[in-house]
């Protein structure tokens, strides 16, 4: 189980959120990685927690800040780059921190 879905979130965040993104790829993302969240959680309150459900928990909670940051972002930087926002911004330039 947790190597089917550590491999799932690694293709997610390559195919839907790598360097060249869009709105709509990111969304995609984020739904597809609150279902894996949410299997996770299950897996919690059914199984015994091993260390490698801790880590496919991190996992998931990493690849959901990377995409709320990636939507919050409305322009392109660098690697960060969005073809629905393919400008860079100095209003924006600063790290945005999700919480």
């Amino acid at each position: 189980m947790a190597t089917h879905l550590w491999d799932e979130v690694r293709r997610i965040m390559w195919n839907f959120v790598g360097i060249v993104r869009s709105n709509k790829r990111l969304h995609s993302a984020q739904m597809r990685l609150a279902q894996i969240q949410n299997e996770v959680d299950e897996y919690y309150r059914l199984y015994l927690i091993s260390s490698d459900l801790i880590e496919l928990r991190n996992l998931v909670t990493t690849a959901q800040l990377i995409v709320k940051s990636a939507i919050l972002r409305k322009e392109s930087r660098g690697l960060h780059y969005n073809e629905d926002h393919p400008q860079t911004s100095n209003v924006a330039k600063d790290t945005i921190i999700v919480t």
